[in-house]
């Protein structure tokens, strides 16, 4: 059946020609689909990682952006699933708490190419507190150890410590995840190599071979509580999966609380910064947590919410009755390295005996809920705590200015 073929081609070929020399050229259109994504090692890289746009909704971003098994790869991770979420509405403040960095070190996955479930592994590193390095212990909301630190260029000084800036140790991380997935070839042994060690993975690896194919935990020996970390990141990310099965409801992602990275032009120490952002020392040194005491001076980045960030980009404000007192908690030692569990705007606004009330409702007067401001509190942390906008506030409170002082009553819905 070959042979007869092969010699009917001769004959037919210049019939072929001669039909597209007769016919009229036309302008090749643009391919209906996307470019195949790169080969790396003979591994397609993470296709559904290259998008025109992301959908509107962050949560429906971060799952499709998912690279690992789901909810089903392994019993332990539905049963760490509802440990997580045993108490729905303090699992629900937790992620509210820590939205603006789940957000911001996604944005930076996606950045990098890195499976979305990373965003979430600084919740079973540190539950994305600031932790401060000691000796020879990790530091930073990703548990960065020293020599990792030195590996990724990272500086680790007496006064400024990278491991706890959120910008460069999430950029190094991330990074650092693109090169073991290209190593590797499977988001499920990154996250093996980044608890255990990439050289350690992968002398087990030649030793007993990779894992098999299937969706469960990869089937590579491992300590225990390796791969309880694993299973843990897993498990959170079901829950991001859905969050309906576990009784829980995932906070909304506003404007006001996207963190952006803020040029400064002059030197300046954190007390102004804070001031100049309408941000209380507490909710500055949470987004940057580098500096160790808060005498530090400012000479290059800020990272803050853009609500404060678009305050900071209008220059120094003019002291004025409802400027915020911006000084630190003064039981404080400014020398002392920061606190492994910092001040977080919400938890320890939940903490205090917050000043909030309703006025009965009748049929003249709607209800009206009101915050008092607590020393130490801003426009945004007040914001994040009532689950509102910094703008909604600024309306509802015809402000002049985001920055509220302490004693100040604030308004949390709209007047009818």
């Amino acid at each position: 059946m070959i042979a007869p073929t092969r010699r009917l081609l001769p004959a037919l070929l210049p019939l072929i020609l001669t039909a597209c020399a007769g016919a009229p050229t036309r302008p090749v259109p643009a391919p209906a689909t996307p470019t195949p994504p790169p080969v790396v090692n003979d591994v397609a890289v993470v296709p559904k990682m290259i998008r025109p746009a992301p959908p509107a909704d962050f949560w429906a971003s971060m799952r499709d952006s998912f690279g690992m098994p789901g909810c089903s790869a392994d019993p332990q991770v539905t049963a760490w699933a509802r440990t997580y979420t045993k108490m729905p509405n303090r699992f629900e403040q937790q992620v509210n708490e820590v939205l603006p960095l789940i957000v911001y070190a996604h944005k930076s996955a996606m950045q990098h190419g890195v499976a979305g479930e990373f965003a979430l592994l600084p919740w079973v590193e540190s539950q994305y507190r600031h932790v401060p390095g000691k000796k020879n212990r990790p530091a930073g909301m990703w548990q960065i150890m020293p020599e990792t630190a030195r590996t990724l260029g990272l500086r680790v000084e007496k006064n400024y410590d990278e491991r706890l800036d959120i910008t460069k140790s999430t950029d190094s991380v991330m990074s650092m995840m693109r090169r073991y997935y290209d190593d590797l070839g499977d988001w499920r042994l990154v996250d093996v190599a980044y608890n255990a060690g990439e050289f350690g993975l992968k002398r087990t690896i030649d030793k007993h071979g990779g894992p098999s194919d299937d969706d469960g935990l990869p089937d590579v020996p491992m300590k225990a509580n390796t791969k309880e970390h694993l299973v843990k990141l897993m498990a959170i990310a079901c829950i991001v999966r859905d969050p309906g099965r576990f009784n829980v409801q995932l906070p909304r992602q506003d404007n006001d609380g996207a963190l952006q990275v803020v040029q400064v032009s002059n030197p300046q120490s954190l007390a102004q910064a804070a001031k100049q952002s309408g941000l209380s020392m507490n909710d500055l040194r949470d987004f940057n947590p580098a500096y160790r005491n808060t005498k530090g001076t400012v000479t290059s980045t800020l990272l803050l919410p853009k609500s404060a960030a678009d305050q900071y980009k209008l220059g120094p404000v003019a002291p004025v009755d409802n400027v915020a007192d911006v000084s630190t908690d003064t039981s404080a030692d400014d020398d002392a390295p920061a606190e492994t569990t910092p001040k977080r705007s919400a938890s320890k606004a939940n903490k205090k005996a917050v000043a909030s009330t309703k006025k009965p409702a009748t049929s003249s007067a709607p209800e009206v809920v009101i915050h008092k401001v607590n020393s130490g509190e801003s426009l945004w942390s007040i914001a994040r705590l009532h689950q509102v906008s910094v703008e909604e506030l600024v309306k509802w409170n015809d402000l002049s200015s985001k920055s509220v002082k302490p004693g100040q009553v604030l308004k949390l819905t709209a007047s009818r």
